[in-house]
């Protein structure tokens, strides 16, 4: 499979004005894939941002088959291998009430004046229910996690759609047997 082609048109400017406000980007990261590491390089990288690794108390399950440790070491391996350095990495579980999720990720981020890059649609109505400012995030590449897990699974090619730190990643913690045997 060649490397997949920008469905997003290059001239669009998704930036918002966010000049003094924290960038935090929202995810589950299972895997981290080339989508992911275009919203850093195209939006984030310029400035100190922020990562959340959402549902961090999920594991070894069909739809999060990595941990909170391994979902953040991949990351860390990714942003590295591009020499970007000017992040935090934290988790956020899950909480049955919109409104408590919300307010644990600002105490977790430690300040309101944030603006969110996310593309998962329960996380936007949260956060602007919190008068938090929400960039959705265009699918780049045509790429998603639960499309790398399925090619995994059904054996299919699946490594250019992700950073070659990922694909190494996966191989060294067993990733592909145990996305398979889920």
């Amino acid at each position: 499979m060649k490397h997949p082609k920008l469905l997003f048109p290059e001239s669009i400017n998704l930036m918002a004005e966010t000049k003094d406000k924290l960038p935090v980007f929202i995810g589950r990261f299972q895997p981290f894939h080339l989508g992911h590491l275009e919203v850093v390089k195209r939006h984030l990288k310029r400035k100190k941002f922020v990562i959340v690794i959402g549902s961090m108390q999920e594991a070894n399950t069909p739809k999060n088959p990595f941990t909170f440790s391994e979902r953040k070491e991949m990351i860390k391996k990714v942003l590295k291998s591009e020499k970007i350095g000017n992040y935090k990495i934290f988790g956020l579980p899950d909480f049955m009430k919109d409104m408590e999720w919300s307010e644990n990720l600002l105490k977790a981020v430690g300040t309101n004046d944030i603006v969110v890059y996310t593309r998962n649609n329960w996380t936007k109505k949260c956060l602007e229910k919190s008068g938090i400012e929400v960039v959705r995030n265009p699918l780049y590449f045509g790429i998603s996690a639960t499309k790398i897990r399925s090619r995994i699974k059904k054996e299919l090619e699946w490594k250019s759609l992700v950073p070659e730190a990922v694909s190494g990643f996966l191989r060294e913690i067993g990733g592909e047997r145990r996305i398979k045997g889920l």
